[in-house]
């Protein structure tokens, strides 16, 4: 077959095709057509959370909103092209038209009703995705501490005194609370199947809620450009089922490896491609002490922000603003 013969064959069946492949992929998962197609950043559609379910949601709203400026003017546009072509001599020749009141109607009333429809909208969906709210669900949120570095990204579990490097991990249907900073320059946060990007700034802390509600491996990176790492700064972030979930908290306990000052001074050190690493310990306090050792004033950090394991030397030498 010449591969003018195969063009012509594949012309003839883009129609079928495109119509055939939504049945075909009825039954294929979403992460398995992502994997498949290569879609790992164009997963914005292949929602696993409330957040980003809603987020999908008003981008489709607003789209379909717009079509009511783009199919109008894409129909007349064609309508005109061959209503007023050369040779229709049965139109009606009107020279001296200059207004049409129910012309002007449509022309001013639609965008006004459309920009009021989406201010709307904007107004009510800006609230009700907040990354500060809380999201309401049967279990209770767990507290995850996030901290950017170059390359990397450092996930504390306060709560249970364990840390791991590039990989994250949640019970589904369990609500996170994730407090940000950066140990270097702004970074920004996110996992697109899960929603919301929220930016992690030295010197300050941020916070975003958020929840998966199917299991699943995501993927998750930094979004804001920081330097020669940044388009490997990437991290893994599983959705598991809470006894999976707590066999992960006991391989971290057991690995062996706590992240004490010396592991964690290391650690901040510039690196690109770092393999997850997981920590069995974390000394209390070591995320206000990466987020106030950026403050400006007399260089010193809060008593209540320090890690117990640190001493008056380690204050007075890594205390200080960078």
């Amino acid at each position: 077959m010449s591969i003018e013969t195969f063009g012509r064959t594949m012309r003839r069946l883009r129609v079928p095709l495109i119509v055939a492949l939504p049945l075909l992929l009825g039954g294929c998962s979403a992460q398995w057509f992502i994997d498949t197609f290569y879609l790992n950043e164009l997963v914005t559609f292949f929602t696993a959370g409330p957040v980003a379910a809603y987020q999908r949601n008003v981008m489709l709203f607003t789209f379909m909103v717009m079509l009511f400026v783009l199919v109008p003017v894409v129909g007349f546009t064609l309508w005109f092209a061959w209503h007023y072509r050369a040779n229709n001599k049965k139109n009606t020749y009107t020279p001296n038209w200059h207004h049409s009141n129910l012309l002007e109607a449509f022309l001013w009333g639609g965008p006004i009703a459309i920009i009021l429809v989406l201010a709307l909208v904007t107004a009510v969906s800006t609230y009700d995705l907040d990354p500060y709210k809380p999201i309401e669900a049967e279990n209770d949120p767990i507290r995850v501490q996030a901290i950017a570095m170059d390359w990397k990204w450092l996930f504390i579990y306060p709560d249970y005194g364990v840390a791991a490097v590039n990989e994250m991990a949640m019970p589904v249907d369990t609500p996170l609370q994730i407090d940000l900073t950066s140990a270097s320059v702004m970074n920004g946060f996110m996992i697109p199947r899960l929603g919301s990007q929220v930016m992690a700034m030295s010197g300050m802390r941020t916070r975003l809620h958020l929840m998966a509600d199917e299991k699943g491996e995501f993927f998750g990176k930094n979004y804001q450009y920081s330097g020669d790492g940044f388009a490997n700064q990437r991290f893994t972030a599983e959705s598991l089922s809470q006894a999976d979930f707590d066999g992960w908290i006991d391989k971290a306990r057991s690995s062996g490896q706590p992240l004490d000052l010396s592991a964690y001074r290391s650690l901040v050190e510039p690196s690109r491609n770092v393999d997850p690493i997981l920590y069995s310990s974390v000394p209390d306090g070591l995320f206000g002490y990466v987020m106030h050792r950026f403050q400006v004033g007399d260089g010193k950090i809060p008593p209540d922000a320090v890690p117990s394991d640190l001493t008056a030397d380690d204050i007075a030498q890594h205390g200080h603003a960078h």
